[in-house]
């Protein structure tokens, strides 16, 4: 089972008790434990999640009431997006998704993935307000963009580099991520 992580904003925002809260336990699942926090917009609020292991990152626009139950939900849809976005073939996604069929929430303590945590989510910020705001920048794309850009704490590979090599896939034809910004 693998943990969804929170910060204290999101457990805030869905009214879980933090004392509720246990530490992250180490997973099998292929895409490690997932973190997710709070990114406040003018325009509406986005949370954004981001893989343990890979740092694959993909953002969710906030709807209704959060609850742990919609976080939860958001976080699979999400993995399902991202990997779909990527170029993944439906039968590796199939077999990421069964490594998510439930999560355990638990309190963000590790210091270092809170700052690329938090990192992506200022970037995310800073790439829709350069777009114009939500209503004008492609979020697919965007997410797309950013886990295109290599990482020092990746050895300078990138989130897709990253996933691929720990769900066992080689790029080759059938794996084809979306067009970068400035090169389609």
């Amino acid at each position: 089972m693998a943990n969804l992580i929170i910060t204290r904003a999101i457990a805030a925002r869905a009214r879980i008790k933090r004392d509720h809260l246990g530490d992250a336990r180490p997973t099998d699942a292929p895409l490690g434990n997932w973190y997710v926090t709070l990114l406040p917009m003018a325009e509406r609020n986005a949370f954004v999640y981001m893989s343990s292991r890979t740092q694959l990152s993909f953002l969710m626009l906030e709807g209704e009431r959060l609850t742990p139950e919609k976080l939860f939900i958001s976080l699979v849809r999400g993995i399902s997006l991202v990997l779909e976005l990527a170029g993944y073939p439906e039968y590796v996604r199939e077999r990421v998704m069964n490594e998510y069929r439930s999560a355990a929430f638990a309190r963000a303590s590790d210091l270092s993935q809170l700052g690329v945590l938090t990192n992506y989510a200022l970037d995310y910020e800073g790439f829709i307000e350069q777009d114009g705001g939500l209503n004008r920048c492609s979020l697919d794309q965007l997410v797309i963009d950013m886990n295109a850009r290599p990482s020092k704490k990746l050895g300078f590979s990138t989130p897709l580099e990253e996933t691929a090599k720990a769900l066992g896939v080689r790029p080759n034809k059938s794996f084809k991520p979306m067009p970068l910004r400035g090169t389609a």
